[in-house]
């Protein structure tokens, strides 16, 4: 059954049989197959068809997936706990962060979680604000940092420190330095081209505020960017308060009692930041 259901999950967030066969690494008619069996079982219909490939979840398909994801969640949290307990193996803790969050907060968060890997699988993400939610709300993270309010109602979500974000590089350029349209710097940065009726005649997208400060420390480009991360050598232009943002700590509803001990000591680090 959990085969089965992990199965159906794989489908519904594909919405296709082919590629959900091949993140499985099983065959697209072993996938058809496990799925009748599932809606035999549960006399309903999961999915409709609106094409060849296309595929929509049917209402009891989306009923069945909120609940498969806090079943298959309860089962691999049953697993590690009884493999804790016979083999000492150590519980996984996923973590998913922002690429600003990774910058100014991660080297001293994780420094703070180092006493725990002898008892804890600590695994690091990055990806944007986006990705992010989208991860926590597939039960693929256990925590997530983030530079952007999000909300969903599986989640809990805790504001901690502040950021100034600033006008940086050579002001003079015509090339402007942009994060991928999801990210939570791209945002403010569209806020502020808007503000100030820039239409930008050349752009760049980089998926990293780290590559985008390095560039503006070679003089190449401008941006908005953080403060933190701007080299001491970039002009910078102050802005407003529209422009200080706040970062966010997302957890589980239904935290795993096991994870009790790293929730409390990310929350306690991230209460104390500056």
């Amino acid at each position: 059954m959990f085969k089965q259901l992990q199965t159906f999950k794989t489908v519904f967030e594909t919405r296709n049989f082919s590629q959900a066969a091949e993140q499985l690494f099983i065959s697209q008619p072993t996938v058809s197959t496990q799925i009748k069996q599932l809606e035999a079982e549960l006399n309903t219909t999961l999915f409709t068809r609106n094409g060849r490939q296309e595929i929509e979840p049917t209402a009891s398909g989306e009923l069945l997936y909120r609940q498969a994801q806090q079943l298959l969640e309860t089962w691999a949290t049953t697993k590690n706990a009884v493999r804790a307990t016979s083999e000492r193996t150590k519980i996984p803790v996923r973590i998913g962060a922002s690429h600003t969050t990774a910058s100014l907060i991660l080297p001293g968060l994780l420094k703070a979680l180092a006493p725990f890997s002898d008892r804890f699988d600590i695994e690091m993400t990055l990806a944007n604000s986006a990705e992010i939610l989208t991860q926590m709300s597939q039960h693929k993270l256990d925590f997530g940092l983030v530079e952007k309010p999000l909300v969903t109602d599986d989640l809990n979500r805790l504001a901690f420190g502040h950021d100034e974000l600033v006008h940086a590089g050579d002001f003079t350029s015509p090339l402007w330095l942009l994060r991928e349209p999801n990210s939570g710097v791209r945002h403010y940065t569209n806020a502020f081209l808007k503000a100030r009726n820039i239409q930008p005649d050349q752009v760049m997208v980089i998926h990293s505020n780290q590559l985008i400060a390095d560039m503006l420390a070679q003089g190449v480009g401008q941006t908005v960017i953080s403060r933190h991360m701007v080299d001491a050598t970039v002009p910078t232009e102050t802005l407003s308060a529209n422009y200080r943002r706040q970062f966010y700590l997302l957890t589980k509803t239904t935290a795993a009692k096991n994870l009790a001990p790293v929730q409390n000591l990310i929350t306690t680090y991230l209460q104390s930041w500056q």
